[in-house]
């Protein structure tokens, strides 16, 4: 079990699109809803997205100076995800109960619908499972468990990827268990990807 020594608040839901395009200005998404998590969001997009959210914030005295909104790394997103349990999904292992947490290629309609309409992990945070992949910080490293969420973006020599984790709508049940990870260009968008913050210290 991994352990931290410092605390950081995750978010419950991922980002939406009506907080994006306040916080943007603009709203990239293919499908369209106030309440739908973002996509089409390259890794630098969120990372824009985390900076201007900090510094909006601490304009409202809503945030300290010493605190940021950032990505999660790869280890505070499992860590998230799993919620203190150690099973295959934050809801054990039984796939029998995978609707009732889980968006994925075996129960979704092609798009996306609006955040938190599956169950939450035992920590409160929807959509951690399937829903779409979410950009963390970390570079990517093909040398562990994993595989491209979608072979046409995949580009395994690219110089730069970035850790996803979480699978996605499109995706089979395996890519949403909670060790599952994969990476993508950085500079890739796709309807399957979009992004979750947290709130933690300036490292």
């Amino acid at each position: 079990m991994v352990a931290f020594n410092y605390s950081f608040a995750r978010a419950k839901y991922e980002v939406v699109q009506d907080l994006y395009h306040v916080v943007m200005g603009n709203n990239p998404s293919k499908w369209k809803g106030p309440r739908n998590a973002v996509e089409l969001t390259t890794w630098q997009d969120a990372q824009e997205f985390c900076r201007k959210a900090t510094a909006a914030l601490r304009k409202r005295k809503l945030l300290g100076d010493d605190e940021e909104i950032r990505l999660p790394s790869e280890a505070e997103w499992e860590y998230a995800c799993r919620a203190g349990t150690d099973s295959a999904y934050s809801f054990g292992d039984d796939l029998k109960v995978i609707d009732d947490y889980c968006w994925y290629k075996g129960n979704s309609k092609g798009h996306d619908p609006p955040v938190g309409k599956k169950k939450a992990n035992p920590w409160g945070l929807y959509d951690m499972h399937g829903y779409n992949w979410e950009w963390v910080a970390d570079a990517w490293h093909p040398n562990s468990e994993g595989a491209p969420p979608d072979g046409s973006a995949w580009q395994e020599k690219a110089p730069e990827q970035r850790v996803i984790r979480g699978g996605s709508w499109a995706d089979p049940a395996d890519a949403s268990r909670s060790a599952f990870r994969a990476g993508h260009r950085a500079a890739g968008k796709t309807d399957t990807i979009g992004f979750r913050c947290v709130r933690a210290k300036k490292k």
